[in-house]
């Protein structure tokens, strides 16, 4: 299970570790304390009860997903986005569900080309098909959402649907 599955901008990479040149000299990320960090670890957790005790109840569970799709993996990353993702599973297939607490453009450096408008139960939203993942976005009053698969708009738009905003201190798990 790797980090840079469908899904919107992935912070998920580690920085690499410096490597030497043949002369000894370090070859890498900057040792300057002022410069930004190269890369965001995720925090990574493997159950729903442990993404909700860990990150809290306002989290994108679906309460509806297409056949055979499980939840695999939660990741949440720090500063500057806090950014929650919570992964499914159909074998090698996944869904990425991506809640950013501002509202905008979840999705960074996914392109834009061919979208389309959708309605997602009343909020507009845009759906963008790709060669290998298809992205629909959308934003409510509290946070931007990315939603990236292989599913089709009509399937991801009734996915999006599920999607409880405020679970209010529970997790809807999916049926």
């Amino acid at each position: 299970m790797g980090l840079t599955a469908a899904g919107c901008l992935d912070y998920g990479e580690e920085a690499s570790k410096p490597d030497s040149d043949s002369n000894g000299t370090t070859i890498g990320p900057t040792t300057d304390p002022t410069a930004p960090p190269l890369a965001i670890t995720p925090v990574i957790v493997y159950t729903l009860k442990e993404t909700h005790e860990k990150f809290g109840t306002d989290l994108p569970v679906p309460s509806y997903l297409p056949d055979g799709y499980s939840f695999s993996y939660a990741l949440q990353y720090g500063e500057p986005d806090n950014r929650i993702s919570l992964i499914y599973a159909k074998g090698e297939d996944e869904l990425r569900i991506t809640q950013v607490p501002v509202p905008g453009n979840p999705c960074p450096g996914q392109k834009n080309t061919g979208s389309v408008g959708v309605t997602i139960d009343g909020t507009n939203g845009t759906f963008t098909p790709g060669d290998r993942e298809n992205v629909l976005r959308w934003n409510d009053a509290h946070y931007a959402y990315c939603l990236s698969g292989t599913q089709e708009v009509d399937e991801m738009v009734a996915i999006a649907a599920s999607v409880k905003e405020h679970a209010g201190g529970g997790i809807v798990a999916p049926s």
